[in-house]
């Protein structure tokens, strides 16, 4: 044990509410809300507000945030922004800590140390979750005197460092492993000789999703998520609660064989294939997916789903991906269909498709180890040690 003074956090600090802003607020121009989902991932957009507003609902940099609902494990959190002038969401603290007491880096450690006592204390559904701020003021914080709290925050940040140049050499290794898996597809379908069919050529149809709003309440089936077309085999884990009317369910299911496409992502990602191994019951494609149907005659739907992730496809539909936003773009079903890939004989197409998935296999192994667990942990381990006294 430490032996560190414990204080409540309310007495460290004051918390000030950000303003309920209404999608009617919303403007083009403005300055940016911050809401939770622009404290996770800094590619999110932003909505604005060009009203008048109060000094209380003002951020800048260097402000401390910490939101208090969401989604238990990804939206509570302290953070300190960097963003420049900014007005806050709803659901989020502007946190005014008093420097005579805790310093402001060591309240943000020490709060995201115990960001699983905060979960705990919340309540709401499985999928959205919040804590009262009567509750959030009670939770106590280590307190060592201010010079032992900069001590441990400098051996933090020193820590994080360290985290921060091996996230980084994963990050490297993760996009040669990714070019390295397009180039060996590649390597194995493209060979000289084989005759190029668009797709629209090979599919007998072709359709987009259903939009639905997703609802854990009276939840009667599923729809897919995006990331379920991230490997060549569809997913089926990746998938949401909605209340599902059977007319829906008839228009859109998910069989065996189906070829499901990205048609909005990244630039990485857009166009990505997978195939459904299987029949998903009760179980729908959003919008953001195209189902190609492929001709049976012509195309197995496995050597369709690879074929659309060799080089020379991913090149074609990069280039017929269009969007004024950086991070996401779009490909029509229709500029789908314009996609040529090289098309052997179906004899060769399954013998093809069992060194295709010999290499699938492995570099997905590969993907597993680089995306480790105790790699992921890591900050929260140093923050665990930290505040038990052990750094």
């Amino acid at each position: 044990m430490n032996g560190w003074p414990m204080v409540p956090l309310g007495e460290v600090c004051e918390l000030i509410n950000g303003r309920a802003f209404k999608p009617s607020d919303w403007q083009d121009e403005g300055l940016p809300i911050v809401r939770i989902q622009n404290l996770n991932d800094a590619a999110k957009p932003f909505n604005h507000f060009g009203g008048p507003y109060s000094v209380r609902h003002f951020i800048d940099d260097g402000a401390i945030l910490l939101s208090w609902s969401g989604t238990p494990g990804t939206s509570f959190g302290c953070f300190r922004w960097q963003g420049g002038p900014a007005l806050l969401n709803q659901h989020i603290f502007k946190v005014l800590v008093d420097d005579s007491k805790i310093d402001s880096d060591f309240f943000i450690y020490a709060v995201n140390s115990r960001l699983d006592e905060m979960i705990n204390q919340s309540h709401g559904g499985v999928g959205l979750r919040h804590i009262t701020k009567a509750k959030l003021v009670g939770i106590t914080l280590p307190c060592p005197p201010l010079e032992e709290q900069r001590r441990i925050v400098a051996r933090i940040k020193e820590c994080m460092v360290r985290i921060d140049e091996i996230e980084e050499l994963r990050g490297d290794a993760l996009r040669e492993y990714v070019a390295m898996r397009t180039a060996l597809l590649g390597a194995i379908i493209e060979p000289d000789g084989w005759s190029s069919m668009k797709v629209g050529d090979l599919v007998t149809t072709s359709r987009n999703g259903k939009s639905i709003s997703t609802s854990n309440e009276g939840a009667t089936g599923f729809v897919l998520g995006l990331s379920a077309v991230r490997g060549v085999n569809l997913d089926t884990n990746a998938r949401k609660p909605i209340v599902l009317p059977s007319d829906i369910l008839a228009k859109y299911p998910v069989r065996r064989g189906d070829v499901f496409v990205s048609r909005s992502n990244t630039q990485e990602l857009v166009g990505l294939a997978s195939v459904a191994t299987q029949d998903i019951d009760n179980c729908i494609y959003p919008d953001l997916l195209i189902k190609l149907s492929p001709d049976p005659q012509v195309i197995y739907p496995r050597f369709l789903a690879y074929a659309l992730r060799i080089p020379s496809a991913r090149a074609q539909i990069r280039e017929r991906a269009s969007g004024t936003s950086q991070s996401m773009v779009k490909i029509s079903g229709a500029r789908l269909k314009e996609v040529a890939i090289p098309v052997p004989l179906l004899e060769m197409q399954s013998a093809l498709i069992k060194k295709l998935d010999q290499v699938h296999d492995r570099a997905t192994d590969l993907f597993v180890d680089l995306n480790s667990p105790e790699i992921t942990h890591l900050r929260e381990s140093i923050l665990r040690k930290a505040f038990a006294g052990e750094l």
